[in-house]
């Protein structure tokens, strides 16, 4: 808070963190933090705007060749984040990055589709709510409306495995998939998500840093949720709703506490980030 006037957005984003967090909120976006104030929005994005994009569509073979490669056992059963409107194993993760913290090497399964991940311009994913993983989809099932956390982001979907009846909306405009394309969207907008087919369909995801986000501002987020303490607030809200294995949980509290010594936090809480870690707030 201490910063210029290029922090001015950030400044205004923690007071609404403070006070008002609803402030700015209308229509289909409704987010469930604040908005991050002064970002232009729409449900969908054109693709061909993002370097990502290029890089990850010249890739999709060798992407989509670990993800048929995936035992399905190795995926996380998320389909209680759908509040009980799925039936077991309907949505299944196989995730690169989970709450911010890198956890392929564990599995070690899909290495190409790691090292492309780690090249993207503007990849966010060391932020919390920041994803990339595959994501499958049983046929027959469906994602109700829902809005996601914040408006710091940019999804793509890559298609990889697309049977016909497959489709998304976001906000009130639909859109379906194509294996060896992407759709950008923000997923701020409500949105839902449906598979009418016999087969699975799986897309790999991968978030973006909003593009309308300074470098500095990037910096500052990333720091902001990265600090052991503040990061713990969040971490039990992703951990509820997935069967994320014992490793997996553990490499990722232990990464998270060795954190706050790194220098991106550092930078912006240069005095205290060591003198205040709490590992015990991560549950």
């Amino acid at each position: 808070m201490a910063g210029g006037p290029d922090f001015d957005r950030i400044k205004e984003y923690l007071r609404r963190w403070a006070g008002d967090r609803s402030a700015g909120r209308e229509g289909y976006q409704r987010p469930h933090y604040p908005l991050f104030p002064g970002l232009r929005h729409a449900p969908f994005h054109d693709p061909a705007e993002h370097p990502a994009v290029a890089i990850l569509e010249r890739e999709f073979a060798a992407i989509r060749a670990e993800a048929l490669a995936l035992d399905q056992a190795d995926e996380f059963d998320y389909s209680r984040a759908a509040r009980g409107t799925l039936g077991d194993r309907s949505w299944t993760l196989y995730p690169f990055h989970h709450m911010g913290v890198e956890v392929e090497r564990l599995a070690g399964r899909c290495p190409r589709t790691l090292a492309i991940l780690d090249v993207l311009p503007r990849a966010c994913l060391g932020y919390v709510w920041g994803d990339s993983l595959f994501s499958a989809m049983k046929g027959g099932a469906s994602l109700p409306p829902h809005c996601s956390v914040d408006n710091l982001r940019l999804r793509l979907h890559l298609g990889l495995v697309v049977p016909e009846g497959c489709g998304i909306r976001v906000a009130a405009e639909t859109r379906e998939w194509r294996e060896g394309s992407c759709l950008a969207f923000e997923d701020s907008f409500e949105h839902e998500v449906w598979n009418r087919s016999t087969r699975r369909r799986v897309v790999l995801i991968v978030d973006l840093w909003h593009p309308d986000l300074t470098e500095l501002e990037i910096r500052a987020l990333r720091a902001a949720f990265g600090k052991s303490q503040v990061r713990g607030l969040f971490l039990h809200e992703r951990i509820g709703v997935a069967n994320a294995p014992a490793p997996v949980l553990q490499h990722i509290r232990a990464t998270v506490s060795k954190q706050d010594d790194a220098s991106w936090i550092k930078e912006f809480w240069p005095e205290r980030a060591a003198e205040h870690r709490d590992d015990g707030v991560i549950p």
